[in-house]
């Protein structure tokens, strides 16, 4: 039973080739690291390869007792690198998808090892704030067209980085037919995704077999069936809360342009 349990860890949290360590942190958060994942310190020794990294794999076991898993990777990652180590600074990101994750990590980065506000939300990243720090990273090294579209967005105090995240993700260029040296202009989308974009489960391109939440975010059909079943009832994007249909309908061999929505659900306040 131990070595299925350390098993299903490793195929779980195993940090991707490439993958930085603050979008791996958390990439494990949002997997449920802090939640279900408890571990003593014989476990955890026997994790093996799970950072990709020695100095933070070896750190992994090194506290006594018994732990969630996320304290451990947090912890970890903390003694063995400082903030500058783990943070690679962009000069430029040049898509939404760049643009998101690059917000990830420097929330990531404020969370662990600034003296902000947000060092309290360690177990629930999403919940953070967007400092005037953050901001001014971000929008700094934006490409030309969505510097255009946060020139237009406005910082405060109580601005949620998930607010941010969601309004980059729904910017679409337009149009898109103009040539290289044309003005373009980036506005929000009134549909979150279409055919061109990735889907942000597999970052494959989105094309068909694709759901449609409540919410109006796109993915493959496949991919968020097994995120809302297996690692969270909500939006990988925005967080709306989701379910699917106990039978998702297949989509007609003759018809590729029909979309699937499953419906949102709101959380109850009390």
């Amino acid at each position: 039973e131990s070595q299925l349990k350390l098993q299903d860890i490793r195929e779980r949290f195993t940090r991707l080739p490439e993958e930085s360590l603050l979008l791996w942190l958390y990439d494990c958060w949002f997997a449920g690291a802090s939640l279900d994942v408890f571990l003593n310190r014989y476990e955890a020794r026997q994790l093996g390869s799970l950072a990709r990294d020695v100095a933070v794999d070896r750190g992994i076991g090194r506290r006594k007792g018994t732990l969630s898993l996320w304290r451990r990777l947090v912890e970890s990652v903390r003694d063995a690198y400082a903030g500058h180590e783990v943070m690679v600074r962009r000069a430029r990101w040049n898509s939404k998808l760049e643009g998101v994750r690059y917000l990830t990590e420097l929330t990531m980065l404020d969370i662990l090892y600034g003296n902000t506000r947000n060092v309290q939300y360690l177990d629930n990243p999403d919940e953070a704030y967007c400092t005037w720090y953050i901001w001014e990273a971000f929008k700094t090294s934006a490409p030309p067209l969505y510097a255009k579209a946060l020139s237009s967005f406005t910082w405060h105090g109580d601005l949620k980085v998930l607010k941010l995240k969601a309004y980059v993700w729904d910017c679409s260029e337009a149009p898109s037919s103009l040539p290289q040296d044309s003005y373009v202009e980036i506005q929000p989308k009134e549909y979150a995704a279409s055919g061109d974009d990735p889907c942000t489960i597999c970052h494959e391109e989105l094309s068909r077999n694709t759901c449609e939440l409540e919410c109006g975010h796109e993915f493959h059909r496949e991919c968020i069936r097994t995120w809302l079943q297996e690692h969270s009832s909500t939006c990988p994007i925005c967080r709306e809360y989701a379910v699917l249909p106990a039978e998702l309908p297949e989509r007609p061999a003759w018809n590729d342009s029909k979309r699937y929505k499953a419906k949102a659900w709101k959380r109850s306040a009390f």
